[in-house]
C-alpha cells in the first residue's frame, strides 16, 4: 500500500524576535484559509511563547545565525515542503492550491524578473567571476521555495545549500575584518565578487549552474509567479492594483517595509 506523503510548511525565526513575531503571523495567516495545515516552525528557544503551543505546529531548535533558514529547509519533516520567509503574510484563498503547483517539478521558485534583478535589495545583476567567465545572473529567489523532500537528490541540494552557505558566509565575515581567515575549504572561485558572499541567492545559482549532479533536477517557476512573493518594494497603481500580476497576490513579502530591529 502507498504510504500518504505528508505535507507541510516550514518557516524559519532566527535572530530577531521580530522575525519570530512576524513568523506567527504569517502562520496564523495561511491558517485562516487552511485551518489544518502543518507547520515546522525553526526558531530560538529565547523567542517561544504560547504561541507557538498550536498542535499544528512542530518548533524546532535553531542557530542565532543570520541564514538559519537553509538549515530548516534542509531539516524539513514534510515530504511536500512550502519554504516561506518569516517576513511575508498570506493574503488570499488560492494558498489552497501550493500543494498542487509542484506538478512534476522537483522544486518551485518565484523568479525575479530583470528589472526587479536590478534592484539594489537583490544585489547587481550579473555580476562577473573573471577567472571563470561566468555572470551571475540571480533569477531565482529564495524567499519561498517548494521542494519534494522524497527525493534523495533533493535532500542533498537542501544540505548542500546550508553547508555551502556557511563556509562562504565566513569568508565574507572574514572579507569585512570581522572574522580570522577561515580554515573552510573555499568551494567557490577566489575572485568571486565579496558582494556576492552575503547572498544565499548566490550558493543557490551555484548548486544550480555549476554541480553537475543536480542538473537532474526538474527546477520551475510558479505559475502567477510574482502572486507567490510579493515584494512590499513593488509599485501598485493609482487603484491600488498590484503591478506583474493579474490577481491579488497570495503572500506579500514585507521585507522591505519591516522593521526588523527588535532584540529579545
Amino acid at each position: 500500500m502507498k504510504s500518504k506523503q505528508s505535507k507541510g510548511f516550514v518557516i524559519i525565526a532566527s535572530k530577531r524576535i521580530a522575525f519570530y513575531y512576524s513568523a506567527i503571523n504569517l502562520i496564523e495567516s495561511i491558517m485562516d484559509y487552511i485551518p489544518d495545515a502543518q507547520f515546522a516552525l525553526f526558531t530560538e528557544k529565547r523567542f517561544l511563547d504560547q504561541r507557538a503551543e498550536d498542535p499544528n505546529i512542530q518548533v524546532f531548535d535553531c542557530e542565532d545565525h543570520i541564514r538559519s533558514k537553509l538549515y530548516g529547509m534542509a531539516n524539513s519533516p514534510f515530504d511536500l515542503t512550502m519554504y516561506i520567509d518569516a517576513d511575508q503574510e498570506c493574503q488570499h484563498e488560492d494558498i489552497i492550491t501550493i500543494w498542487d503547483q509542484i506538478g512534476d517539478d522537483d522544486m518551485k521558485f518565484v523568479e525575479l524578473t530583470k528589472d526587479k534583478r536590478a534592484q539594489g535589495s537583490f544585489v547587481e545583476v550579473a555580476a562577473p567571476i573573471p577567472s571563470t567567465g561566468d555572470k551571475i545572473d540571480l533569477t531565482l529567489c529564495g524567499g519561498v521555495c517548494l521542494y519534494n523532500m522524497k527525493n534523495p537528490l533533493v535532500k542533498n541540494f537542501m544540505q548542500d545549500w546550508w553547508d555551502m552557505f556557511v563556509v562562504q558566509d565566513n569568508y565574507y565575515e572574514w572579507s569585512k575584518g570581522r572574522k580570522n581567515r577561515p580554515k573552510e575549504d573555499r568551494w567557490f572561485p577566489e575572485d568571486t565578487p565579496s558582494t556576492m558572499l552575503r547572498w544565499d541567492q548566490f550558493t543557490l545559482w551555484w548548486l544550480v549552474n555549476k554541480v553537475p549532479k543536480y542538473k537532474e533536477l526538474s527546477i520551475g517557476i510558479f505559475k502567477e509567479n510574482y502572486r507567490w512573493n510579493w515584494f512590499t518594494s513593488f509599485r501598485q497603481d493609482e487603484n491600488g492594483n498590484h503591478h506583474l500580476v493579474n490577481k491579488h497576490p497570495i503572500l506579500i513579502h514585507h521585507s522591505a517595509s519591516m522593521n526588523k530591529e527588535f532584540i529579545a
